[in-house]
């Protein structure tokens, strides 16, 4: 009974720390415009970019773990005709990551609240090429690899309601370099965080 009895205030002891921690989960949906740069084909293309965050908050600190849908480029590099003959290629390419963030929350004393942040990542790349024309001739390559990655973020929250706060932010990434090669990504989101 004892035993029972501590089990039970030390489960209870640890509930109440946990959720006087300051934990929080954050949802957000974004516009994302990936750019590639440096020795190769210039591609750029913008698309939807949804993340998910878990994090804590230590006074005016935020630092959170996030997984975060870059978005897609699908570009048509070239085409060529002459006569009957046709030539095409078509590159694609898709990027996510996993990402730790610190966030410095200005307090205004009031509902509205701007931050400053940056992130470091870990971030997977996956790349398509596709040349195909009328002489039958066509080539096909596909590859990934995982690569490091930085970034930097302001926004603003605004209290909706207790626990619950409402999340915009622009962003900047380097998703990732390959030798010449840069990929890039600019976006702006929108989203909701419900501190616990």
């Amino acid at each position: 009974m004892k035993k029972t009895a501590l089990a039970i205030l030390l489960g209870a002891l640890t509930f109440s720390t946990i959720a006087s921690a300051n934990w929080y989960a954050e949802g957000n949906l974004g516009y994302s415009k990936l750019k590639t740069s440096g020795d190769v084909d210039k591609l750029s293309d913008s698309s939807f970019s949804p993340s998910i965050a878990i994090g804590y908050k230590i006074n005016d600190w935020r630092f959170a773990v996030d997984y975060t849908y870059y978005g897609k480029m699908d570009e048509q590099v070239y085409s060529f005709t002459l006569g009957s003959y046709h030539a095409h290629r078509n590159d694609k390419i898709k990027a996510y990551g996993l990402g730790f963030s610190a966030y410095y929350d200005f307090d205004l004393n009031s509902a509205l609240k701007p931050y400053v942040g940056v992130r470091i990542a870990s971030n997977h790349v996956k790349w398509e090429n596709n040349y195909e024309d009328t002489a039958g001739q066509t080539e096909y390559d596909s590859d990934s690899e995982t690569k490091f990655g930085y970034g930097a973020v302001i926004g603003a929250t605004y209290n909706l309601a207790p626990h619950w706060d409402l999340n915009v932010a622009a962003e900047y990434n380097r998703i990732a370099k390959f030798e010449n090669a840069k990929i890039n990504q600019y976006g702006a989101k929108a989203g909701i965080r419900y501190t616990f």
